[in-house]
């Protein structure tokens, strides 16, 4: 497996940072989108070329509000899609990291009711609670269209832009809705549980049809994480490393050691399943020392700590999946 992170934002003094702590692999964040001009997108991939990093994740790939909702355009972004990821795999991208949450928000509908939320040594972090969810929680004009409806839209999409994925060389690897609550904000979220990307897979058979398998929102669903790993190991082509502590209504996140997810036998199970993709730290908390500014999660120094600790998971996980001895003799 091979370990990256976000650099937010990236700039020469992040992305010299991610080369200093051994990553090869850049992930391009941008919840924006991408532009469809291939010399545009040749220039992100020249930022990363110039610090040492080869563009490997898109994350979250080309807009698709107007699919997600069956919105006129639809058609025309799913054109758009096609021929960004033709640019994309010519490019070196193997995967775009997408979901298919309505997207009506910054960050694509993903909800906390708290961004500030003290955690171990008064390091600052997000949180959730259905029960302070409310009108002024993500205020949009959406129409709520039926989870059947939606459902129609994801198959429709994927079976025009499979083929294209397919010819260039990337895999789309959905991410689940987070947190994983069926509605939420008035409006349907269609993919956040197991059976629910068993759904999925049944749409296609194709290998760019797969997943980003995020431990912190399975995690907030309940799920064991190292059960998944082994249920969906050929579909996996990303992961997002985080933790929380509480359940689906009400959590917080943590420091990817101060959870409630057992680490290490996930990162064991994905050893032994052979995952030779990328893994990123997700959402680490705020730490004093912080000196960069950056979305909520994101800040640079806390990943730094989660990159390091990850990084002995992983090296400690390939041992054991080796059946190697707990130490050098």
């Amino acid at each position: 497996m091979r370990l990256t992170m976000v650099a937010q934002p990236p700039n020469p003094r992040n992305l010299r940072l991610l080369v200093q702590l051994g990553i090869a692999d850049a992930v391009h964040y941008d919840m924006a989108g991408l532009p469809d001009d291939r010399d545009a997108l040749a220039a992100i991939a020249r930022r990363y070329t110039r610090a040492g990093l080869a563009w490997r994740i898109a994350e979250s790939g080309p807009a698709i509000d107007r699919i997600v909702l069956g919105k006129d355009g639809a058609a025309e972004q799913t054109e758009r899609y096609r021929r960004i990821l033709g640019h994309l795999g010519a490019l070196g991208v193997e995967v775009v990291a997408c979901n298919f949450m309505p997207q009506v928000s910054a960050d694509a509908m993903v909800v906390r009711t708290a961004t500030a939320l003290p955690t171990r040594g008064g390091a600052l972090t997000t949180g959730f609670r259905l029960a302070d969810v409310g009108p002024h929680t993500l205020p949009h004009a959406e129409r709520r269209i039926p989870r059947e409806a939606m459902w129609d839209n994801l198959e429709r999409f994927l079976r025009a832009v499979l083929p294209a994925a397919e010819a260039a060389g990337v895999r789309l690897a959905m991410h689940p809705d987070d947190p994983p609550l069926p509605r939420l904000c008035g409006l349907e979220r269609i993919l956040g549980t197991a059976t629910d990307y068993e759904r999925l897979f049944a749409i296609s058979s194709s290998p760019a049809n797969a997943m980003t398998l995020c431990f912190g929102c399975f995690a907030e669903a309940g799920e064991d994480i190292a059960a998944l790993i082994d249920r969906f190991a050929p579909r996996i082509a990303f992961v997002h490393v985080r933790d929380i502590r509480g359940d689906l209504e009400d959590f917080v996140e943590t420091f990817p050691d101060d959870g409630q997810t057992d680490m290490l036998a996930a990162f064991v199970r994905l050893a032994a399943n052979g995952y030779a993709g990328c893994l990123r730290s997700d959402h680490a908390p705020l730490l004093s020392l912080r000196r960069t500014a950056a979305p909520a999660g994101y800040a640079p120094e806390g990943h730094i700590y989660a990159i390091g600790y990850l990084r002995g998971l992983a090296e400690a996980a390939a041992r054991i999946a080796a059946g190697a001895p707990d130490r050098p003799r």
